[in-house]
């Protein structure tokens, strides 16, 4: 009886990743000089609720916006820094051919830190969804936090 127990368990363990990683969609990767790849990840659920943008219009989601909640994500997740500044924005689709007519916002900040008299600067990238979902940055050990952390808006800038 107990190894039907352990045996359905792992089975059951294995069909639920199965059916996370069949609703992930990567947005964008890159990997550093060290090697050390970042990943990107959303949900198909996040996304189907994302407005589409057809590029005979404006953006249904303002670049201002965009910028305000990455600044705002980039100072909570990492209260050390001060000083964020915005040095590149992008817009880009979505590569996953069900959603062809949803795209994100890519935003590269730099942000200073002064630890004991030390001043340093770091950079952050953020994805913004039309909707105003962040995507953080996640490795490839902790893609399911990645998933929470992108499923948390920022309701103060929602319209």
């Amino acid at each position: 009886m107990k190894k039907i127990f352990i045996v359905s368990f792992i089975l059951m363990l294995a069909l639920a990743s199965k059916g996370f990683a069949g609703d992930t969609v990567r947005l964008t990767e890159h990997i550093d000089e060290h090697g050390k790849r970042t990943v990107y990840n959303t949900t198909k659920a996040i996304l189907e609720k994302c407005p589409s943008w057809k590029l005979d219009k404006e953006p249904p989601f303002p670049i201002y916006k965009a910028v305000a909640i990455s600044e705002q994500w980039i100072k909570e997740k990492y209260p050390k820094f001060t000083n964020v500044r915005i040095v590149y924005i992008s817009i880009s689709p979505i590569g996953d051919p069900k959603f062809k007519d949803k795209w994100y916002y890519s935003i590269a900040a730099q942000a200073g830190v002064d630890l004991d008299g030390v001043s340093a600067s770091s950079y952050f990238s953020v994805m913004v969804l039309f909707d105003g979902t962040v995507v953080g940055p996640s490795t490839p050990r902790n893609d399911e936090k990645a998933e929470e952390d992108c499923q948390q808006k920022n309701r103060g800038y929602q319209e």
